[in-house]
This record gives C-alpha cells, structure tokens and sequence, in this order.
C-alpha cells in the first residue's frame, strides 16, 4: 500500500470502547486492535475494501464486517470510529460519523489506551523485525498468558489476544512500557512524516472509558538496544534516562549471542545471559537476523523477570510468522519461499537467508510497495535484488493513485542489470507465473517479495510446474 505523510490529531478525551467502528479493519495493525477489544467483550464492527482471511477470522471472532465503505456500514449507536493512516480523509464513513457527532480517533490512540491498562507493558520499536520480535516474545511468555498485539499473523496463533496471566514479580509498576528498540536503523518509510510522541500513562478508571494520554514522552523502565549500531547508542531524548540493556554479538553486549548454527531452515542459538549462564534455544526460521530477534526477545523476557528455562521453551515452541520466508510448497525440485520484504535491507537479508537454503540458484520475484517508496528507493532495491540469479519484476502495488508522474520499476531493473544480476519484467500476476515456471530448474529456490500480491505468484508458479507435461528421456 502506499503510506502518506499524515499528521495524526491528538485525540485528548474519553473513548467509549464498547461500540468501536474500524474503517479498514482487515489491517495487519486494525485487526489486532479489532481482536483484542472482541476479547475484552466490545461489539466490534468494520469495512474493508476487500474480502481477506484476515476478516474472515474476525468475523469468526464474532465481528460484523463489510467489504466496501460506505456510510451506511456505519451503526447508528456506535461510540467511536477508530482509522489508520492508511484510510483518506474523504472516507465516507468517516464523514458520517464526524455529521453523527461520533468521536474519530486514530488505531494508535486506542492500542496506546490498551497498552496503558498493563501492568507491564513491551513496546517493540526500530525499523526491521518488529513483527518477528513480537511473535518471538509472545511465544516465549506463553506460558504467563500474556495480552499482545502483532502486525502480522503467527503460524497458528491469532495475531492478538487478551491474555489472563499476570507478570512475574520482579518487574516495577512504574516501569511501563519497557521499550526495546530493533535496529540497525533504516529509511523504513521515506514518504513518511514524523507523529509526535505519545505517552502511555494510566487512564481513568470509568465504566466502558478511557482517556487518551497526554503528549508527553515515553516512559521506559529498560531499554533494550542492539549492540554495535550507532543508530541505536544514542541515548534517548528527554525524561529520566532508562537502564539499557544490550543485546548482539559484540563481546560487552549485555545479552550476548554466543553460537548460531543453521539446520535447514531451523537455528539452533545459544545466548550468554547478563549473569553469565548459557541457554541454548531452537528457532524455526531461518536467517542471522532472525536469531538475533529471538535474542532480542530473550533479553525482553528476562528483563520482565521471566525464568530462561520458560523463555527457551516458548522460543522453541514458535513456528514463524506468515510471509517471514515461509515455504509456499515444492514441486519437481523447486521450492517456493515467500517473503514480506519490500525495504532495501529486508531485500538484502532475505535473499542472503536464501543462499544459505539452497545449492541451486535463488530467483527472485519482486512486487515494489507504494509509488513514493519506489521513486525514493527504487534504485538502492535494484542494487539489493542483484543477489539473486534472476529477478523478475511485478508492476509497483499501491492502492491510491501516484502523487508522482513516471514512476516505474524501470531504473530498478537498470541497477541489477548494472550490479550483474539478470532482470525480467511482468505485468502481472497471470504473466509472472508463466515467467517463472520458464525460468527454473530443479534445485532451484524461487522468494516471492513484496507486500501486495507476490505470495500468490509462487503458488501459481507450483501449480504450472505440476501442470507441465513430463518430458520422456
């Protein structure tokens, strides 16, 4: 989709969470919101523009849901309309709720309304691995029950859920939320403006009520940070300075990763915790990153008092996040990954997870996000996606139309091309599938890239490869 620089009005009184409306509720980020709020016993409701598993689950889930926005998927005794930045302004079912004198509010002031009923809390913050820190962590203190929020979908476990548990006994009420930054640090979202920051403090306590905290900044009682990155040293602006800790490979990280050793598309890590004892943990998803992130939720965990012996089981428990490089099939020797990365150095992580899959080549089929994303970083994706032993090219996936005139993939294939690599270009789905399905060879590992509808490519690339006639010798 394409992101927008949006300034986002800051929402300073009650929200009646008993009736909420969400206008794009089928959102990685709406419909984890839309999901803890059903398990607090709110009557959720909610459009989108198309049908998706997503609301198909929520509607499971017991909310109403409508594909198409309209103003009359508004209810009449709705308390409040919740959008994202994803949503424009002229939406008509904000308009109809701004003439029924229905407050609107964005999804980060009821996630940060949410947040700030916690005890202890966990904010995930940085520019790569967000969600697959989340995952991780909320893997790793299942067994407390916790309540957590994922902007993107745990294979086998809903992307949110209200948790019954209660925090172990080491951690300090004031202490909210610990803040765990994920560098390196990146241009994540070039075409995006700065949000104010926000503080998550305790609300008023009213029946079916809450208040919105005020602008100030984020308390952190710890603050975990990846070792090595000058992005990440510096030290946080205003307020009381947090406890850092640590985490990565550098011999003086506080929480350090000792060993990673790959078994297939398993990593099996080992972490020397701040005491010095060792703890060894299996992680099924490929990737050095990726076991960082897993030390990067150890770290989070121990910091909230929980037992390594608990974390190491929970970690080992996780089965990966959908399109984090997870395998849409085989057929005839070529296996199909699919990846939700569309950043330079997402690009860059992926194909280099892929490498380490494989003896045969790594083909690439690449769909970019968003028209400003691509004028900005087109070029550095191109030199990114040169990794790869071919890469085909999808038309750029946005849902508004281009604030930009002549914006292409064009000077992208030009940069693999000028670093080495081989590049082919495609209308669309129905044209790549056959493109590929040309390309490949036995051995070889195809990556699907990109957020819109490359994963679809790699399942109907399986379908051509079972289709093709076989070839007596």
């Amino acid at each position: 989709m394409e992101t927008r620089n949006v300034i986002v009005p800051v929402h300073d009184g009650h929200i009646d969470l008993a009736r909420p409306h969400f206008v794009g509720i089928g959102g990685a980020g709406m419909s984890a919101v839309a999901r803890l709020l059903l398990e607090r016993g709110s009557r959720v409701s909610g459009s989108d523009t198309s049908d998706t598993a997503a609301l198909r689950e929520l509607e499971d889930a017991g909310a109403a849901v409508a594909i198409g926005h309209t103003a009359s998927n508004l209810p009449t005794d709705a308390t409040v309309l919740v959008w994202s930045s994803a949503v424009t302004p002229s939406n008509p079912e904000i308009a109809a709720a701004r003439r029924a004198g229905i407050p609107v509010v964005h999804r980060s002031d009821v996630l940060a309304l949410l947040i700030a009923t916690a005890e202890q809390s966990v904010a995930v913050a940085g520019t790569h691995g967000k969600t697959m820190t989340t995952g991780i962590l909320s893997a790793a203190l299942a067994h407390l029950d916790p309540s957590y929020a994922i902007g993107g979908t745990p294979v086998g476990r809903p992307n949110a859920h209200r948790g019954r548990g209660r925090p172990p006994g080491r951690g300090d009420r004031r202490e909210r939320p610990h803040r765990k930054p994920l560098p390196p640090a990146g241009r994540r979202r070039p075409e995006r403006g700065r949000r104010p920051p926000r503080a998550v403090r305790r609300p008023e306590r009213r029946p079916g009520r809450l208040r919105t905290p005020g602008p100030q900044r984020l308390r952190a009682g710890r603050l975990l940070r990846r070792s090595g990155c000058p992005a990440a040293d510096r030290a946080p602006a205003g307020g009381a300075r947090p406890r850092v800790v640590t985490v990565g490979e550098a011999k003086d990280a506080d929480v350090r990763v000792l060993r990673v050793l790959w078994d297939g598309t398993a990593s099996h890590v080992t972490v020397q915790d701040t005491d010095g004892s060792w703890h060894e943990f299996t992680l099924a998803v490929p990737g050095r990153h990726n076991a960082l992130n897993a030390a990067a939720a150890f770290a989070a965990g121990r910091a909230l008092g929980a037992e390594p012996a608990d974390l190491v089981v929970g970690i080992s428990a996780f089965q990966s996040i959908k399109r984090r490089l997870t395998t849409t099939g085989s057929h005839a020797g070529v296996t199909v990954l699919d990846s939700y990365a569309h950043h330079p150095s997402e690009i860059t992580a992926d194909l280099a997870t892929a490498r380490m899959l494989t003896e045969g080549r790594v083909i690439a089929v690449f769909e970019p996000t968003g028209w400003t994303r691509t004028a900005a970083l087109g070029e550095e994706m191109g030199r990114r996606l040169a990794a790869a032993d071919e890469v085909v090219l999808l038309d750029v996936h946005a849902s508004v139309e281009s604030p930009l005139a002549g914006i292409s993939t064009a000077p992208m294939a030009a940069q693999i091309v000028a670093c080495g690599g081989r590049a082919h270009t495609a209308g669309d789905g129905r044209d790549v599938a056959d493109m590929v399905a040309e390309l490949v060879e036995p051995g070889d590992l195809v990556v699907t890239m990109g957020t819109g509808t490359a994963g679809r490519v790699g399942r109907a690339v399986l379908l051509r490869l079972a289709e093709a006639p076989v070839v007596a010798a």
